[in-house]
């Protein structure tokens, strides 16, 4: 169990990265149209360049792979990983997840839409699609804190969890 010390601590430290990760996504919200185009077409050809398989030099970013793909697929982490924060965050002050489902769920549609919205204040679009991957993904990251913190639990409290189940 941790100590009030370090418990308090790791409220500290996740209540930073949570400021810090909404200071990300909103910072990216900020970046006109160009940079940001040239932002997830400079990703998309690092992808193609090395990491997905079937490129050539001829054609170094697969047909599949475009900038609009990288981009909501951008979403949907940065949001997984504001959910997991956030989620492990209210464990983290003694809360329950599943008993704070609907302020974690409001908190997540809230920051997506401010998200959406600063878009509109500068040459973006913003598109409603964009809303639901990030909501998706936020709740990835609060199902992905809710089974770290329930190992976490099961191991404190003693339960042996099989790395493997035999059927």
């Amino acid at each position: 169990m941790l100590s009030c010390t370090g418990q308090k601590m790791t409220q500290k430290i996740l209540t930073i990265l949570t400021i810090l990760v909404l200071l990300f996504i909103w910072g990216n919200s900020v970046l006109p149209s160009k940079q940001s185009n040239t932002i997830s077409s400079n990703i998309t050809s690092k992808l193609g360049a090395g990491i997905v398989p079937g490129n050539s030099q001829e054609n170094p970013v697969p047909t599949w792979l475009t900038s609009s793909h990288v981009r909501k697929i951008a979403h949907a982490l940065e949001y997984a990983v504001l959910g997991l924060v956030c989620a492990l965050l209210t464990n983290a002050r003694g809360m329950l997840i599943r008993k704070i489902f609907t302020s974690l769920a409001l908190f997540g549609l809230s920051t997506a839409i401010i998200d959406e919205t600063i878009q509109l204040f500068n040459d973006r679009s913003s598109q409603i699609k964009d809303v639901w991957i990030d909501i998706l993904g936020f709740a990835v990251g609060c199902c992905i804190a809710w089974l770290i913190s329930y190992l976490y639990a099961q191991r404190k409290n003693g339960v042996n969890i099989p790395a493997e189940h035999n059927t």
